[in-house]
């Protein structure tokens, strides 16, 4: 029984997701919303089957607000596919699940949580 993901989706998540930087740099996506957002694919991680990918995205600012952001994308996902099926040459496009990565604000909150346990309380 293999534990994590194999070479091969490994392989092919680093393609999507260097293929979707790409794509969204260069102002490609159907959503106006996304030409100016800054954002950024943090990870993609691809199923066994290689038929989906979740990718994980962050905004660089906070031009957009996250409701939007993610709206934008669910309503340009069938684009994007298209769009990074271009740029990868695979058997199957897979389909594209956007997530909003909060691991910065969760390491954040973790580290703000040390801090208060490891100071002495001065009271």
């Amino acid at each position: 029984m293999q534990e994590g993901p194999s070479n091969r989706q490994l392989k092919v998540a680093e393609l999507i997701k260097v293929a979707l930087i790409e794509v969204l740099r260069k102002g490609k996506a159907p959503d106006p919303r996304l030409f100016d957002a800054n954002i950024t694919v943090t990870a993609v991680k691809v199923s066994a089957d290689l038929k989906n990918a979740n990718c994980y995205i962050l905004p660089f600012t906070s031009k957009i607000s996250e409701a939007d952001l993610m709206d934008a994308l669910e309503k340009s996902k069938y684009q994007l596919r298209a769009l990074v099926t271009q740029k990868i040459n695979l058997k199957y496009s897979p389909e594209l699940k956007f997530h909003y990565d909060h691991g910065c604000e969760n390491s954040s909150k973790v580290e703000e949580i040390l801090k208060q346990v490891s100071s002495p309380n001065k009271d």
